[in-house]
């Protein structure tokens, strides 16, 4: 099964739980969820990801500067994307136990 069909539908999930670690910025972002074995999301789904959250209201930014570039942008959950992150992880838990059952 291709994994990144999967990874599209859980991805908001996914960064906002990252990011319920802490505040971030996009790379960050990408390498945790790598190191977490989601190796098949792409820069573009992560960034284009982290602004229809942030439109959404689910998280807030404010811009840094760097010392080894451009200013990062940093993310943090907003109450309302605390409240996404509830909500999507009982979601998760409901249809992954169900597939779950399913299995051979």
């Amino acid at each position: 099964m291709d994994q990144t069909q999967l990874l599209k539908g859980v991805l908001e999930l996914a960064i906002l739980s990252v990011i319920a670690n802490g505040e971030t910025y996009g790379y960050e972002i990408l390498s945790t969820l790598e190191a977490a074995g989601l190796n098949g999301v792409g820069d573009a789904s992560v960034y284009g990801t982290l602004r229809r959250l942030e439109q959404a209201g689910h998280l807030s930014a404010r811009l840094q500067a760097s010392d080894s570039g451009p200013a990062r942008k940093y993310y943090s959950l907003t109450a309302d994307g605390r409240r996404e992150l509830s909500a999507g992880a009982e979601t998760w838990a409901r249809i992954s136990g169900s597939v779950g059952r399913l299995m051979p």
